[in-house]
């Protein structure tokens, strides 16, 4: 029951309210506007939060994430010893998967129609067998995946690994942050078993356990890394094997297409996630207990293949799917997406569901990596700002960063040209000047690099 408070006290409760609220705005951003009365008008912009809701899909086309994921919400990417977090990685001359797939907005093939219901920031919807792509939004942006990523760690179990070996889980395993299948310490288990926990439960016990097989955490990490790098990911660093957000953590829709298209090309791999639940084994004085499957798409949808689910308050949802139609396996890859227009399988569905009528062979791209001729950027290049400069629309009006002035880049070949001229011109004058034996002076000339769009 809701108690309405007397007439003669409400002036003072408006009045405690108003300040209330006042400072609870302060970790807020606020802007002062003046209007045309004259008046002084301050709104508030509230940070990002991973429960910020949001009815449309954030707008891309500006390329606001091209180098770096949006701003975190949190200091889980602050470094904890001491040294400064790590740049981001280079941006390639060349983005992996064909001209369409350097486009930050929406692209599609003929005939796939983006589905109104989803509020996902990236997404790329790919064929599993042949890697065509058939329609993307901002695929090479940068994004943090979350637990989806924790398909590398699996990639390199299995070709590492024998899944009969035996596991004894520690309680650095059994006591992991975050999502756990719930092994036991001293609780047996094969490798098998740990890699079913690990992708139909997202356990990071599980991982944790699997990561010491390999060597240790450190070796673990390294070892995911390089898997990326031999796939031929640009724009993915994995700082947490379990998908925990770290320092310098991205990865983008194509990599993530690129990864498990790698993924399910293994048998095992493709096995486990499409399967619903299995029997799984306790510990000292624990029973046993079935592990189910946490991706909807596979248990919800008669042709769902399975796939990976993620989440964090820094990378919000993220969300890998697929489905076999008729002998076309389809997959979609969801970055940073929200529940305001249904869970993250929902919308992996309806992207999926839309990308069938499309025939094959009409696709804008391929999910392969660029031959081994590509170079990329070198490290510690700053790309330029990419084109367009107009900050994304998003429903809740924020942790979306400004980006700056769009540049033109069409006069830019001229103008370096015409002004090393001047220099050249300018330098002889001055040297004919100048007795023999006097200082010559060299010009610089600043060497830009261009940024995909």
């Amino acid at each position: 029951m809701r108690l309405r408070p007397r007439r003669h006290l409400r002036p003072h409760l408006l009045c405690a309210l108003t300040a209330t609220a006042l400072i609870s705005v302060t970790p807020a951003t606020a802007t002062a506007e003046e209007s045309d009365t004259g008046t002084l008008t301050v709104t508030t912009t509230p940070p990002q939060t991973a429960l910020s809701g949001r009815p449309d899909a954030p707008v891309t086309d500006d390329c606001p994430w091209a180098t770096s994921p949006v701003e975190p919400v949190d200091t889980s990417e602050i470094p904890t010893d001491g040294r400064p977090a790590p740049m981001p990685l280079p941006v390639p001359d060349v983005p992996a998967g064909g001209p369409a797939m350097a486009e930050c907005g929406v692209v599609a093939a003929p005939g796939f129609i983006v589905p109104e219901e989803q509020t996902a920031t990236a997404w790329i919807v790919f064929d599993l067998d042949d890697g065509e792509v058939i329609a993307a939004k901002d695929p090479h942006g940068r994004y943090r995946p979350a637990s989806i990523i924790k398909a590398l760690l699996a990639m390199v179990v299995l070709e590492r690994l024998p899944l009969d070996r035996e596991v004894v889980a520690t309680h650095d395993s059994a006591a992991m942050e975050g999502s756990r299948v719930g092994i036991i310490e001293d609780g047996h288990y094969t490798v098998e078993q740990l890699l079913q926990g690990l992708l139909m439960a997202s356990g990071n016990d599980a991982a944790h356990a699997l990561a010491q097989e390999l060597g240790g955490d450190q070796r673990a990490l390294e070892l995911v890394n390089a898997k990326a790098r031999e796939l031929g990911t640009q724009d993915t660093r994995v700082a947490d094997y379990t998908g925990l957000d770290g320092p310098g953590m991205s990865t983008s829709p194509f990599d993530l297409a690129l990864i498990y298209r790698a993924a399910w090309g293994n048998p095992v791999f493709a096995r486990i996630v499409d399967t619903d639940f299995v029997d799984f084994p306790g510990g000292p004085d624990h029973e046993g207990f079935q592990v189910w499957n946490d991706n909807h798409l596979l248990l919800n949808d008669p042709d769902g293949i399975g796939g990976k689910t993620g989440f964090t308050d820094d990378a919000r949802h993220t969300f890998v799917g697929a489905k076999n139609v008729d002998g076309r396996r389809l997959a979609a890859v969801i970055l940073d997406t929200t529940i305001d227009r249904g869970r993250p399988w929902e919308q992996a569905r309806r992207l999926l569901d839309a990308a069938y009528p499309v025939p094959r062979g009409s696709g804008i791209g391929v999910v392969e990596k660029l031959p081994e001729t590509s170079t990329p950027l070198s490290p510690g290049v700053t790309p330029t700002t990419p084109t367009a400069a107009a900050a994304p629309e998003t429903a809740a009006g924020a942790g979306a960063p400004t980006a700056p002035a769009a540049q033109s880049s069409e006069w830019r070949p001229a103008a370096v040209t015409t002004g090393v001229l001047f220099l050249v011109v300018l330098l002889a004058g001055l040297a004919l000047n100048r007795k023999l034996g006097g200082r010559r002076r060299h010009g610089t000339r600043r060497r830009e690099v261009r940024r995909r769009r």
